[in-house]
């Protein structure tokens, strides 16, 4: 899993994913403006359809955050050495903290919020631990 090939692909691809997450956490306005209303009603109509109600804005926002920071962790944990899977979570943290604390200080129209920390640092800890999970299964497939 951590062949120099799969290294260089690993780097490639967390490169093009950390410009893509600069542009959308420093993008002067919030990137889901254009489709915060559609979005609403759209859950509207699912909640009417039968979706549970605690889906929210604010639930698909969290879960969006979660995802976007999923893929950093995994290739974090992918450049790390296996025992250090942990440190994607770490980075996810410090990623974050930078992201907000810019926001925050230099982009009026976009806020700082906890939330977001917490979801980015969670997504990244799910990446760095889903490869942790996926080199012990192949570790033990190996040993039989």
């Amino acid at each position: 899993m951590s062949s120099p090939r799969t290294r260089i692909w690993a780097w490639r691809a967390l490169g093009a994913i950390v410009v893509g997450v600069v542009l959308i956490t420093f993008w002067p306005t919030p990137v889901d403006k254009p489709f915060h209303l559609a979005l609403g009603r759209l859950i509207a109509t699912l909640h009417r359809h039968g979706m549970p109600h605690w889906i929210t804005y604010s639930v698909v926002e969290f879960s969006a955050n979660i995802a976007l920071f999923v893929p950093v962790g995994v290739l974090i944990a992918l450049l790390a050495w296996p025992s250090l899977w942990w440190v994607s979570g770490l980075l996810g943290l410090v990623a974050s903290l930078t992201i907000e604390l810019t926001q925050s200080l230099f982009l009026p129209m976009r806020f700082a919020s906890a939330g977001d920390i917490a979801a980015n640092t969670t997504g990244a800890l799910l990446g760095g631990a889903a490869i942790c999970t996926l080199r012990y299964v192949q570790s033990g497939r190996q040993r039989r």
